[in-house]
C-alpha cells in the first residue's frame, strides 16, 4: 500500500467537520500534497526501489530517496561494482565508491520512508488541508487554475487544468500554501538539508 492508502482515513478524520472529504477528495488531496511536497523538497519520500545515475566528481554519490533500506547493486560505466568497497551512511543517504571519479554510475536501491516521520507526515496534512478546495470543483478557483497533476520521479512538471505545461516552480506553488511551521516542518527533508546533502 501507499502513503496516501495508509493516511486517507487518518486525514478525513483530521480534517473532521460536519461534511468530511470524501474518499476521492482525500486521495486527490494526498496525492496533490505529496508530489508538490516531493518537488519542493527536491527528492522522493515514499519507501521503493530506486535507480539513479550519477557522475560523481570526488567518489561521493547522494542518494536522493534516503534513507536507504538496501543497496542492491552499482555499475560503474557498465561494470559492477564489487559492494564490500562501498561505504553507505543509511540515514543520510552518503554512497562513497572508490573509484568513481568522472565515471558513470548507476545504483539500484531501495530507501525512503516507510512509515513518514510523524513531523514530516503533519506537514503533508497540512499542505493536503490548504489543497482540498481545488478538489471540490474542477475550475479550482481557489489557486487560479486547477492543479491536475504534479509529478515527480526525480522532479516533475507542474500541469494545470488547461492541459498545458506550467514554469511555475514548486516554491511558486506553494508560495501560498505552505505556512512558514509546514515550511519549517519540511526543510530538515530538503535534498540539500544538512540531514541529507546533496
Amino acid at each position: 500500500m501507499s502513503w496516501v492508502d495508509d493516511t486517507r482515513a487518518a486525514w478525513i478524520a483530521w480534517m473532521g467537520g460536519t461534511t468530511p472529504p470524501t474518499d476521492d477528495q482525500a486521495t486527490r488531496a494526498l496525492e496533490l500534497a505529496l508530489s508538490t511536497v516531493e518537488t519542493w523538497l527536491d527528492r522522493p519520500l515514499e519507501l521503493a526501489e530506486r535507480i539513479q545515475d550519477d557522475a560523481p566528481v570526488h567518489g561521493v554519490i547522494r542518494l536522493r530517496a534516503w534513507p536507504v533500506e538496501t543497496l542492491t547493486t552499482i555499475t560503474v560505466n557498465g561494470e559492477a561494482l564489487e559492494l564490500t568497497y562501498v561505504k553507505l551512511d543509511k540515514r543520510t543517504g552518503r554512497l562513497v565508491a572508490p573509484g568513481c571519479y568522472y565515471v558513470s554510475v548507476t545504483t539500484t536501491y531501495t530507501g525512503g520512508f516507510d512509515p513518514m516521520p510523524a513531523d514530516l507526515e503533519l506537514a503533508l496534512w497540512m499542505v493536503a488541508a490548504q489543497l482540498y478546495p481545488s478538489t471540490l470543483s474542477a475550475s479550482g478557483a481557489d489557486m487560479g487554475q486547477a492543479v491536475r497533476r504534479v509529478t515527480t520521479p526525480d522532479v516533475g512538471t507542474v500541469e494545470y487544468a488547461t492541459g498545458t505545461a506550467s514554469e511555475a516552480t514548486a516554491d511558486e506553488l506553494l508560495g501560498g500554501t505552505v505556512s512558514p511551521q509546514v515550511a519549517g516542518l519540511l526543510s530538515r527533508y530538503r535534498a540539500e538539508s544538512v540531514v541529507g546533502g546533496a
